[in-house]
């Protein structure tokens, strides 16, 4: 039985998109590694709760200024898994969001902002 909820093709088509999201994670498995079969047993494990996240890998990275800051990579699974959360809580939530509100939502950032409060605010200097 395949969970309704969950669109494996949709959440899959939109990470393999970004080439940083082919990484693999602690594992050598890598997102195009994955197989169908393991979508459907994923939305299984997830619809019984029986799902747990695995540890990512951290790798070290320079700065361009001097020193070094960490990054995690997580496992493909998880990153699917991740994708479709964010596409459940932005399908329910983005509706409900404020038109004059830019942060952390799609199609929208500081440039957008920027660009509000110059055709609002004409007669504002700032």
């Amino acid at each position: 039985m395949r969970p309704s909820f969950f669109s494996d093709r949709l959440t899959f088509n939109n990470l393999k998109s970004k080439p940083g999201n082919l990484t693999p994670g602690i594992k050598s498995q890598t997102l195009d590694g994955l197989a169908r079969e393991n979508f459907v047993e994923l939305g299984i494990k997830l619809k019984c709760e029986k799902h747990r996240f695995s540890p990512g890998r951290q790798v070290i990275i320079p700065k361009s200024g001097g020193g070094s800051r960490p990054l995690t990579i997580a496992a493909p699974r998880d990153k699917v898994i991740q994708e479709a959360i964010r596409m459940t809580l932005e399908a329910i939530f983005e509706p409900t969001f404020v038109d004059s509100s830019h942060g952390f939502r799609p199609s929208r950032g500081c440039h957008t902002a920027i660009l509000e409060i110059t055709q609002k605010f004409k007669g504002c200097d700032w």
